[in-house]
């Protein structure tokens, strides 16, 4: 949260600064309850990933999608050199659970289900998964490198997390605000010995106006002038669907990675269904990129 001293006078009228204060204080308190929970299977998780000690690891936060997660997985084979992908379950049915525990036995990858959040709303939810992530299984793993990924990230080119990182303290996508700066949580990566004495926290700091990993702003972000850095690109294209020939605006992260967007969603996912399906099946086929989409 900002420092009160940098509320306007307009927002004191509107107590904003006690209502962020409040809801703050409030999610850290939930939060402080969640990370301590640690779920039956976690120790048989841990001693599955122990040799993965000073190696990268790239962590994927599932959320109800199954087809998405899929796809993910299948294309980090290909794509995502010198990293393993271990998948934390954030869904919140169970049914969906056991889905994507099936998706990642077929795909050879880690799988954990996270304690059931406490929260329904999607910021605080991920927020929440990410912190308890950091707490209970980076720091016992103990990597060189670790990554965390959203679950509709495709990779499809070759990228390796290690060129990406550069030997800095992080990297990734920034997402800027007139009271500090953060990274998207679904694209960010951190240098273990750089960060692991630090209180991070994921959780989004609205009065700042930063989605999701915005609480680290205090404790890391404000330390470095995100102008002077080497960060991530973000750019939104236009390219047409391989069999209809309809265009879809999509976002591409790190010139590497197509985002789908939005996925978590159920509401607004299906009307793109056949598109993403379109070119996971091309793709699969063993057609490059570049031959499946073409530019406006």
């Amino acid at each position: 949260m900002r420092g009160l001293r940098n509320f306007t006078a307009k927002e004191w009228l509107r107590a904003l600064p006690l209502q962020h204060a409040f809801k703050q204080v409030r999610n850290d308190a939930l939060l402080a309850i969640y990370r301590r929970i640690r779920p039956p299977a976690l120790q048989s998780f841990l001693d599955e990933t122990r040799h993965l000690k000073g190696t990268n690891i790239a962590l994927i936060i599932a959320f109800e999608q199954p087809w998405a997660l899929a796809w993910q997985l299948r294309m980090i084979k290909q794509n995502l050199a010198d990293t393993t992908a271990l998948v934390c379950d954030n869904s919140q049915r169970i049914a969906v659970r056991a889905e994507i525990k099936r998706v990642c036995a077929d795909n050879g990858v880690s799988y954990l289900a996270l304690p059931k959040n406490p929260t329904h709303h999607v910021n605080r939810s991920h927020g929440m998964a990410l912190t308890w992530a950091f707490y209970n299984i980076v720091q016992e793993i103990q990597p060189r490198l670790f990554a965390f990924l959203d679950h509709d990230l495709i990779p499809i080119e070759r990228v390796s997390l290690e060129e990406r990182l550069g030997g800095k303290p992080f990297f990734g996508d920034v997402k800027i605000s007139d009271e500090g700066w953060s990274l998207w949580a679904g694209y960010c990566m951190y240098d273990f010995a750089a960060v692991t004495d630090l209180p991070l926290n994921f959780l989004y700091d609205f009065s700042r106006e930063l989605d999701t990993g915005g609480r680290n702003y205090r404790c890391l972000y404000r330390h470095y002038d995100w102008r002077e850095l080497r960060l991530a690109t973000s750019e939104s294209i236009t390219r047409k669907d391989p069999l209809t020939g309809e265009s879809r605006r999509m976002e591409m992260i790190d010139h590497s990675w197509f985002h789908m967007g939005g996925i978590s969603y159920n509401d607004g996912f299906p009307a793109r269904f056949k598109f993403f399906e379109h070119l996971a099946r091309g793709l699969d086929e063993g057609k490059s990129w570049s031959v499946l989409v073409n530019d406006e």
